[in-house]
């Protein structure tokens, strides 16, 4: 799949006593993007948004290459991470992009900080339960059937159940598994807590959901928009639960004009 955009360099980086993998590319205003339970890169639509900004994509601490720090035992420890992450790169204030996972911690950054952000954007985002739409269960699941529920995309999906992976990303992806159950077990996947404070959040908000997401349901998205005042719900109609990977154009197309309205 090609897709067109600016390519990044790979670095390390040192918050307090954790190291961490960072991939950075572009030009402009401060954009974070936070990953998802699977592990960070840099992804299809970061080389998009690195057009016309510059893109900050962290590895967290317990994936990829990052340090897995003792101190790691829930998604507010992730929060005030990356409030040390933005103070150690002398970055104000910035649009903030999460997703899945990933889209779980912005929202609550966004909750106690907001004045470092300039907009939020929120994609398949994790964090909240809404009764009777249920996230499936990513922890009981094989590597094909995990694929076939993360991606819509035929080719994404292709190059996914065709993968073979090495022993040592056997090793990353099981370390991995065992930060998201840290993270995320219990409960699973979300905040109870979360709902309630969402409406404290007054910076610029797009939602972004795949229209074929089989990994949490769209009642999601809708309880997100909801909830945080003035948000907007976009679907992106060629995607899974993986839009930043799986429909980069039809993403960057939703983003871009959305932050550049909110410099």
């Amino acid at each position: 799949m090609a897709v067109s955009g600016v390519g990044y360099v790979e670095e390390f980086l040192r918050v307090g006593e954790t190291r961490i993998q960072l991939f950075r590319g572009g030009r402009g205003d401060p954009v974070v993007v936070l990953h998802g339970a699977g592990g960070g890169s840099w992804l299809p639509t970061s080389a998009r948004l690195a057009e016309a900004f510059t893109v900050y994509a962290p590895v967290h601490p317990g994936f990829g290459a990052s340090d897995d720090p003792p101190w790691l035992q829930g998604v507010d420890d992730l929060v005030l991470f990356y409030l040390d992450f933005l103070d150690t790169l002398g970055l104000e204030r910035v649009h903030l992009i999460g997703t899945s996972l990933g889209g779980w911690i912005a929202a609550e950054f966004a909750v106690s900080h907001q004045h470092r952000l300039r907009s939020l954007v929120l994609v398949d985002a994790a964090g909240i339960h809404v009764p009777g739409a249920e996230m499936a269960d990513l922890f009981v699941m094989d590597p094909t059937t995990r694929a076939r529920t993360l991606f819509h995309n035929p080719a994404v999906l292709e190059q996914a159940l065709a993968a073979q992976p090495t022993p040592e990303m056997l090793q990353v992806e099981l370390r991995q598994r065992v930060t998201v159950a840290k993270l995320a077990w219990n409960p699973y996947f979300h905040n109870p807590k979360l709902p309630r404070r969402l409406g404290r959040i007054r910076v610029p908000t797009l939602i972004l959901w795949g229209r074929h997401d089989h990994l949490i349901p769209s009642a999601v998205g809708q309880a997100y928009e909801q909830a945080i005042p003035g948000a907007r719900l976009v679907f992106i109609e060629e995607a899974g639960h993986s839009p930043l990977r799986e429909a980069p154009e039809a993403c960057a197309k939703a983003i871009i004009p959305f932050l550049r309205g909110h410099v």
